[in-house]
């Protein structure tokens, strides 16, 4: 989901900076598929972190000898939430942006940058997920195996 969702956004980026069109459509239209997968994805995956630590905390929250399990759980949402937060903001306003080159206003030419600072921050940020999965999935797995 997260490998569909970066190459989207990247072909999005190549077709704007290279004028050629995916299934028939042009750079703007197939942007507006792209922002709305990576809105559905970036929705998902924040959907996880939050269900899981809500389900986490409800393991929890009847043996308190458990507790730094809950604190590497909220350590794990405040590394991924403010890049998750922060590439959608970067996504949107190039989104948003579009719209500017579209209609000839000025300050076109900050798209090609805004696109590059986007996308790197979109690739650090699923290098951050990744991790932060892997980390979160190993706390709910120690917790369930230490209460069997």
């Amino acid at each position: 989901m997260m490998l569909s969702n970066f190459l989207i956004i990247l072909l999005t980026g190549l077709m704007g900076y290279f004028k050629f069109t995916v299934w028939g459509a042009a750079h703007a239209p197939f942007a507006v598929f792209a922002i709305i997968v990576f809105i559905l994805t970036e929705t998902l995956v924040m959907f996880f972190f939050i269900a899981t630590g809500k389900s986490i905390k409800q393991m929890i929250s009847h043996d308190h000898r458990f507790i730094e399990y809950w604190e590497q759980t909220i350590s794990v949402k405040k590394q991924v939430f403010p890049q998750i937060i922060l590439t959608i903001t970067l996504i949107g306003i190039l989104f948003i942006h579009g719209g500017v080159i579209d209609n000839g206003l000025p300050f076109s030419w900050l798209h090609g940058p805004l696109f590059i600072l986007a996308f790197l921050q979109h690739t650090w940020s699923l290098i951050i997920k990744n991790r932060s999965f892997r980390q979160q999935v190993t706390i709910a797995a120690e917790i369930s195996k230490e209460l069997e």
